[in-house]
């Protein structure tokens, strides 16, 4: 007992004396990099709630550190304080919208827990800055508590341990750049070399340059701290050349000022080398996008049925320069349908966003005529939408958006199956007013794009217009295009009832014309052989009345005009919406104000020329004149009459001839009421074991370690070796519940540094039985293990539960071995009996002698 009084009074002294000038100097180094990381993560959140969780938790993380160093906690203890600190402050300092209300509270701390899993997904899906979206910030917390504790524990640690704390404080760095835009900060010239990426290449060197000053500034330290002893010691040194101290200094100096250089140099080069791919760039949110049909093939419902009448969305506040309202955005053609490309990623969109101007505030309610995925906003949104009523969290949980901005979704579940929106729900969307778009005139055409072997109907009539490949020849072509179409949603009079047609005869009057549905390549094409037709007959110089052949709406005509940019050169896609009062007037598809029933629903087309802004053409036909019927060889009258418009009636053609699908599958029924309760439970339940499983996990293997050590020392088949298995043994139940034991000396010497009288018997009984003239026998191993089992019981009946558990699952007896560990061949021996090896390598040589 008489050698533990002395240890713990040196114990004691530590605690008391003042931090070393080496430990500041450390302390100084983590500090420096939890800024230097904060600054990399800036651009991620773009918060001053970010400022405050870097710098915040890496104080904290340092300040566990250094209590644990300070009471001397095992790093196990000291890693669970570190846990327990987290889930204190993780709440109130990373997820503020949870402290609304206790039960917000709680489902914090659970998006705590699970952030730590689950939270890098998240904020992979979400388009920067994140500001303070949900428990986006619960990652950087993570990063930064724990990273500074790591790297003050490494740093304290002194020795050659302290060098780790360099990839740590590296890796706290790395998150910002891991995790941020893909794009780099603008570039800046320095010394006439242009600098692509400043900022990050800024946060790299000074990274670079704070570990290298303090590795040597450690270095230095320590050599005087060195000499200091020496000189203590009354020992006399030779003091080192002058010219020697300087060459190292200067070849330091050399060294850092060329690897700056070279940065310097090569960054500009390097920048250009690829594209910058960060993580969000590989990560893609499940969403059922790809599953859901083109809205484009269901156009024609708009105008069937009471869906004419109905509200499909509700229209609160002034939209100023907003002039449409869209639904989806269509971009990737395979010859069936305009549909959202396979490639677009969808993201969330953070809910609060930066100070802007000029922006306009909608409060949007869904109406009666629709559901689905598609959130109705205008395009521009500057945040998420806030969703109200009790499907708000869903809906904001599940909403989504592209990397555009220009389609937004929800993937919420919906009542009665399904996904998406409901009639009833609501939302407010902040937009930013669109500035004033550019003239297509403006526009400049390139060679074509579109495979006229596919098209070749589409490229005669093109053609024959005698265009320039300008935005000036294409908006020709789309006017052509639209007036010499004729306006119909349906195929027969009697399925189209009277409602669209009776508001096209209350404005200028309308006969009734038949088309069949569907935007395949072969309904287009069908559509510009009619025009070319008409036209090789009619002549190029007849009248716009006789040319007027092809019949359709706004779906065949958008993808028309869609088709023709591409022939012209240029970019388009395909928007599904609603035009509001700011928009120009298109007759046959009256604007919404208020209220945007069926009969507002439009589909119109985009383009640009590459990189450009997009530019809405529209392409509605118009319905004035009739499709006029001209005969092979046909004499035209010279002043020919606008025939009169006759009520024409239309055959029921065969089913074959249409582009709607009506053989599809019909639609699953949904799942019963029971599961669609529980799934969420199960789900939840579920992800919550198993962020338990994975914080437990590394406990269990130690467990698990400790077990299997054991019992391969306890079941050797040598009794020799059984007897040197139990001393290692005790020495390992020594470490782990802190009783003091000398690494360095004889068995009987060790025990008795312990005040064990358990110690030294073993000792006494192992020495005995190995060094015997004979073998050592079967009982006398029995009886070393049974002073191990006796010794093991007595010290766990010292602590209480909670203590007895920490001693199961602490890795102190691993470390300890670990550190004795050192390669073959540097001048040591390796270190035996971490598993299921025992003794050591003097042991085997003693009992071979």
């Amino acid at each position: 007992m008489s050698a533990a009084g002395p240890k713990r009074g040196r114990a004691g002294s530590r605690r008391g004396s003042p931090p070393s000038a080496l430990t500041l100097w450390s302390l100084g180094y983590v500090l420096v990099g939890v800024l230097l990381a904060t600054v990399a993560a800036w651009p991620v959140y773009e918060s001053s709630r970010a400022l405050a969780v870097g710098i915040i938790g890496g104080l904290l993380g340092m300040a566990v550190a250094v209590v644990t160093r300070v009471l001397r906690w095992g790093t196990l203890l000291g890693a669970l304080a570190a846990v327990g600190v987290y889930l204190v402050v993780a709440v109130p300092l990373a997820i503020p919208s949870a402290l609304t209300s206790v039960p917000a509270f709680f489902g914090g701390v659970r998006d705590a827990v699970l952030g730590v899993v689950l939270g890098w997904k998240q904020m992979l899906t979400l388009n920067p800055p994140l500001g303070e979206y949900q428990a986006v910030l619960i990652p950087f917390l993570v990063v930064m508590l724990f990273g500074a504790f790591l790297a003050t524990l490494f740093v304290w640690s002194g020795g050659k341990r302290a060098v780790a704390a360099v990839p740590v404080v590296v890796a706290m760095s790395v998150f910002g750049v891991a995790f941020g835009v893909s794009g780099t900060s603008s570039p800046a010239s320095v010394a006439g070399i242009e600098l692509p990426a400043p900022r990050e290449w800024l946060v790299g060197v000074a990274v670079f340059v704070v570990s290298l000053v303090w590795l040597v500034g450690r270095t230095r330290l320590q050599r005087a701290a060195a000499l200091r002893t020496v000189a203590a010691a009354n020992i006399s040194r030779r003091a080192t050349p002058v010219w020697l101290t300087a060459r190292r200094h200067l070849l330091a100096g050399a060294l850092a000022v060329v690897a700056l250089g070279a940065g310097f140099a090569i960054t500009p080069a390097a920048a250009g080398w690829s594209d910058r791919s960060v993580l969000r760039d590989e990560i893609e949110p499940q969403v059922v996008v790809q599953e859901q049909p083109s809205p484009l093939s269901s156009y024609r419902s708009w105008f069937s049925g009471d869906t004419l009448d109905t509200p499909v969305v509700e229209l609160e506040g002034d939209p100023g320069a907003v002039d449409r309202i869209r639904f989806v955005t269509l971009d990737a053609y395979d010859g069936e349908d305009f549909h959202i490309d396979a490639d677009d990623r969808f993201s969330r969109l953070p809910r609060s966003a930066l100070p802007g101007s000029g922006r306009v505030t909608l409060e949007i309610t869904i109406g009666e005529a629709y559901r689905g995925i598609w959130v109705p906003s205008p395009a521009g949104l500057a945040e998420a939408p806030a969703f109200s009523g009790e499907r708000a969290d869903a809906l904001a949980d599940g909403f989504h958006v592209n990397d555009d901005g220009d389609t937004a979704i929800t993937i919420a579940e919906a009542p009665g199956g399904g996904e998406g929106l409901v009639p009833g729900d609501r939302y407010s969307v902040l937009v930013d007013a669109p500035g004033a778009p550019d003239a297509v005139t403006a526009l400049q055409g390139s060679r074509s794009t579109l495979d006229a072997d596919r098209y070749p109907a589409l490229v005669e009539w093109a053609e024959m217009q005698e265009q320039p490949r300008t935005g000036a020849g294409y908006l020709e072509v789309v006017d052509r295009l639209r007036s010499r179409g004729y306006l119909s949603h349906a195929l027969l009079e009697d399925a189209a009832a009277t409602g669209w047609i009776a508001a096209l005869q209350e404005s200028e009057g309308y006969a009734f014309a038949p088309s069949y549905a569907g935007h395949s390549a072969a309904r287009i094409e069908e559509l510009f052989t009619e025009l070319t037709e008409q036209e090789r007959r009619a002549g190029p110089d007849a009248d716009p009345e006789l040319l007027v052949a092809a019949v359709g709406d706004d779906e065949q005509f958008s993808v028309a005009a869609a088709l023709l940019a591409q022939h012209w050169g240029l970019e388009s896609r395909v928007v599904v919406g609603a035009r509001l009062a700011a928009a120009e007037e298109v007759p046959g598809i009256p604007a919404c104000t208020d209220v945007c029933t069926g009969a507002n629903m439009s589909a119109w087309v985009e383009v640009r020329a590459s990189g450009g802004e997009w530019i809405p053409v529209d392409a509605t036909p118009q319905y004035a004149m009739l499709p006029s019927a001209i005969t092979e060889g046909e004499q035209l009258p010279e002043h020919p009459t606008v025939p009169e418009q006759p009520r024409s009636e239309a055959l029921d053609p065969p089913q074959a001839q249409s582009d709607a699908n009506n053989d599809a599958p019909p639609l699953e029924e949904p799942a019963s009421e029971v599961l669609a309760f529980l799934l969420p439970i199960l789900r939840g339940v579920g992800l919550g074991l198993l962020a338990l499983l994975l914080l437990v996990l590394p406990f269990l293997v130690l467990v698990g370690a400790k077990s299997r050590r054991g019992h391969a020392r306890r079941t050797a088949a040598d009794p020799e070796v059984r007897l040197a298995g139990a001393w290692e043994e005790l020495a390992d139940v020594y470490a782990d519940h802190d009783v003091p034991m000398d690494a360095q000396g004889t068995r009987m010497q060790r025990a008795q540094t312990t005040g064990r009288v358990a110690a030294q018997r073993l000792a006494a009984l192992v020495d005995r039985a190995v060094f015997a003239e004979h073998p050592p026998t079967s009982d006398e191993a029995t009886a070393a293990w049974a002073i191990v089992d006796a010794e093991r019981a007595e010290l766990a009946k010292a602590g209480t539960r909670w203590q007895r558990l920490l001693t199961r699952v602490r890795p102190t007896s691993f470390v300890a071995r670990t550190r004795s560990l050192r390669l073959p061949g540097f001048g040591a021996r390796p270190a035996l009996g971490t598993l299921g090896w025992t003794g050591s390598l003097d042991d085997r040589k003693k009992g071979d002698s």
